[in-house]
C-alpha cells in the first residue's frame, strides 16, 4: 500500500479509512480470495490501495452454499429480531461515518461531501428495511365458495446481489437490507474497481450480530460474476450496472428460472420550459449531472431547453458549468470529485471527441484535467447537439460530467424528444405550469420523475426502477421489499365443502 500524495495528510486519510484487509466473507469468515491477484487503485491520484486475490470459483460456490444453509434459520428468526439488527447495523454505519466517508471517497472518487450523504442514505435505508421487516402482510379474501382463501409472504431464498461502483455501500444497504429484512440471505458480488466499502458494510453486519452465512461477499471480475449467475443455490439475481452485462445476466436468469431485478443505464431528459424560474432551473440542472461526476443512472445527462429561453439559459448554465471547482475530493472547496478510474476519463473523452467529429459544439469542458495530485478527472461538459439531432452524445449513456443539450419548441416535441432514446429510467421538468408539469410527467416514459427539481433525494420509501432498456423492478419502499418475497395462496376448506361436491 502506497501513500497517496507521499504526504502525512495523506497517511492520515489511508490510516482514517482503515481500509478492511478481507475482501470475501464466506459463512461468517472473512478470508482472503483464492483467484487471480488484482490492483486497486485509487481515482484520487492512481495510488495503490490494495492488490487483493479475487473470489476463486470455488469459493463462490461456497458462498452460496453458506447462504442456502442458512437460510431457513434466518427466515426462522423473528422479524422484530430481523429488524433489531438491521437498525444496530444502520446505526453503526453513522457511528463509523467519518472512516466510510474516507474510505468511499478514496476508492470512488466523490467529494468527502458526497460521500457523507452515502452513509447517511445506507443508514436511512437500513432502517426503512428494519421497518418493512415487521410489516410483512398477506391477504383473507371475502369467503363465497366455501373456502377461506389467504395470501402470504414468503422469502424467495438465496438472492445474489450484483453492486455497482458509483454507490457500493449505499446499494449494499439498498439491496442486501431490503433482502435479508424479508428473510432471504446473500452472496453480494462487490465492483473490482473499489471493493472496500461493501467489505466495511459486511464488517459491521458481523458486528451487530447478523448471523454468519446471511451475507456473505465475494469480488472480482467476470469470472466470478459468472459463477454466481450460474450457482444452483442462487434462487434470484438483483443487479445495478451496466446494460451491457445486464442483458447477459437476464439472459442467463431466465435460462436458469431466476427471479431479476435489473437496474441499468440512463439517458435522462431534463426539460426546461419557458416560463420556468431560470435561477431555480440553472442551479437545479448543474447538480442534475454533474454531482458524482455525472456518475448516476438517473443523472440528467439531456438537457431540453425551450426555444423562447435557451440562449439566455444556455449562457448562464454554461457560465456556471465552468466555474465548478474541479480537484481533490477531499478539499471542502471542490464541487465535482473525480470518475471511477483513468479508463474512464479515455472513454467519456472519447465520447466527447466522437460528439466533436459529428459536428456538435462543445461550449464549454471538453478536455481532461489535470491536477496536482493527478486524479482521474474530468471536466464538467457541455455540448449543443441543437444542430445535430443526430449525435450519438443524445442516445449512449455517457456516465461521466457531459450534459447534451437540444432545443424544442412545443410541449409534444419536449416529449417526443425525451422519449426518443432506448432508456426510461428518470426525467424532470421545469415549468411555473402544474398542468403542464403533470402532462409532461404522466407522457415521459421513465421510472421516476422530477418537477421543479431533478434528483433531488426522494427518501427512503420512494421506490425506484428502470423501463425498456433501463431494466425492470423497483427497489425502494414497499415495492422494494416486495419484489424480495414470494407470494403463496392458501385454500382452507373449513367446512367440508369440496368432499361434498365429489
Amino acid at each position: 500500500m502506497t501513500d497517496l500524495l507521499n504526504t502525512s495528510e495523506a497517511t492520515e486519510r489511508l490510516a482514517t479509512a482503515a481500509l478492511p484487509e478481507s475482501l470475501t466473507v464466506i459463512d461468517g469468515d472473512f478470508v482472503d480470495g483464492a483467484g487471480e491477484q488484482f490492483t486497486v487503485t485509487s481515482p484520487v491520484n492512481g495510488a495503490v490501495l490494495g492488490t487483493p486475490r479475487a473470489t476463486s470459483p470455488a469459493q463462490v460456490a461456497a458462498a452460496t452454499r453458506a447462504a442456502r444453509a442458512a437460510q431457513a434459520g434466518w427466515a426462522a428468526t423473528s422479524a422484530d429480531d430481523r429488524s433489531r439488527m438491521l437498525m444496530r447495523l444502520g446505526m453503526a454505519l453513522i457511528g463509523d461515518l467519518d472512516r466510510l466517508a474516507h474510505l468511499i471517497t478514496l476508492d470512488n472518487g466523490k467529494t468527502y461531501g458526497e460521500a457523507v450523504l452515502d452513509v447517511y442514505a445506507a443508514a436511512g435505508l437500513l432502517e426503512s428495511a428494519a421497518g418493512w421487516a415487521t410489516r410483512v402482510k398477506g391477504t383473507t379474501m371475502v369467503e363465497g365458495s366455501g373456502l377461506e382463501r389467504l395470501t402470504w409472504r414468503d422469502p424467495v431464498g438465496v438472492v445474489g446481489i450484483f453492486m455497482p461502483f458509483n454507490a457500493p455501500l449505499m446499494f449494499s444497504a439498498l439491496k442486501a437490507g431490503a433482502a435479508i429484512a424479508a428473510g432471504n440471505t446473500v452472496v453480494v458480488k462487490s465492483p473490482d474497481q473499489n471493493p472496500y466499502a461493501a467489505a466495511a458494510f459486511a464488517e459491521h453486519a458481523a458486528a451487530v450480530g447478523i448471523p454468519a452465512g446471511v451475507i456473505n461477499l465475494v469480488q472480482g471480475g467476470a469470472e466470478v460474476g459468472r459463477a454466481l449467475v450460474e450457482a444452483d443455490e442462487i434462487d434470484m439475481l438483483s443487479f445495478t450496472g451496466s446494460s451491457r452485462v445486464g442483458v447477459m445476466v437476464g439472459e442467463e436468469a431466465v435460462r436458469r428460472h431466476k427471479r431479476l431485478i435489473l437496474e441499468l443505464g440512463g439517458k435522462s431528459a431534463n426539460i426546461v420550459y419557458d416560463d420556468a424560474d431560470l435561477d431555480q432551473a440553472v442551479t437545479g440542472s448543474l447538480g442534475a449531472i454533474f454531482r458524482n461526476s455525472g456518475q448516476r443512472c438517473f443523472s440528467g445527462s439531456r438537457l431540453l431547453l425551450q426555444d423562447g429561453i435557451h440562449e439566455e439559459f444556455l449562457g448562464r448554465y454554461v457560465a456556471e458549468a465552468s466555474g465548478l471547482r474541479v480537484g481533490d475530493p477531499f478539499d471542502p472547496a471542490t464541487q465535482v470529485g473525480t470518475l471511477i478510474t483513468h479508463r474512464d476519463v479515455d472513454r467519456v473523452h472519447q465520447i466527447v471527441e466522437r460528439a466533436r467529429a459529428q459536428g456538435a459544439t462543445v461550449l464549454c469542458g471538453g478536455e481532461p484535467v489535470t491536477t496536482p495530485g493527478g486524479g482521474a478527472h474530468y471536466p464538467p461538459t457541455v455540448i449543443d447537439c441543437t444542430d445535430v439531432p443526430d449525435a450519438s452524445v443524445l442516445k449512449d449513456e455517457v456516465f461521466g460530467p457531459v450534459v447534451a443539450v437540444q432545443m424544442f419548441s412545443t410541449e409534444q416535441q419536449a416529449i417526443e424528444l425525451a422519449n426518443s432514446t432506448e432508456y426510461a429510467l428518470a426525467g424532470g421538468c421545469w415549468t411555473g405550469d402544474i398542468g403542464r408539469a403533470l402532462r409532461t410527467a404522466r407522457a415521459v416514459d421513465a421510472g421516476m420523475f422530477w418537477i421543479n427539481s431533478y434528483a433531488v433525494h426522494g427518501g427512503v420509501e420512494t421506490t425506484i426502477g428502470g423501463r425498456r432498456a433501463s431494466g425492470f423492478g423497483q427497489e425502494m419502499g414497499e415495492e422494494g421489499f416486495l419484489a424480495y418475497t414470494n407470494v403463496k395462496s392458501v385454500l382452507i376448506d373449513a367446512h367440508g365443502t369440496s368432499a361434498k361436491e365429489m
